[in-house]
């Protein structure tokens, strides 16, 4: 999985009844829903793929996100390189997406294997 969407709420189980969409993983009031499944290095393929996830899901995240102590993270894994400078940059339309959203972005960095 190299992007989730991590939705966290006061019974989030509740507002799940009433989504379409159900996450892979339910646990400790936060339920996770796989936005991508491309390689940690196709940083483009996750991005495309988290666009459409948000338009296509946006009724049911703005549902979820009126539940009480509601917070939402879309993290994307990559692999943590040492090899000299690295950067990933959120195009435009995903931060406001995800703004309006009521969702932050994160990026999680994994060792590669020696």
């Amino acid at each position: 999985m190299s992007a989730v969407l991590r939705v966290s709420a006061l019974n989030v189980d509740v507002c799940l009844a009433n989504t379409t969409i159900q996450p892979y993983r339910l646990e400790n009031g936060t339920a996770h829903f796989l936005v991508s499944d491309c390689d940690f290095d196709d940083v483009s393929g996750q991005l495309q793929d988290a666009l459409a996830f948000l338009s296509d899901h946006a009724a049911d995240i703005r549902w979820m996100m009126q539940a009480q102590e509601a917070a939402a993270t879309l993290d994307f894994a990559r692999e943590a390189r040492e090899e000299g400078f690295q950067y990933l940059a959120f195009p435009a339309v995903l931060v406001r997406r995800a703004g309006a959203l009521g969702i932050g972005l994160e990026i999680s960095l994994y060792p590669t294997q020696s």
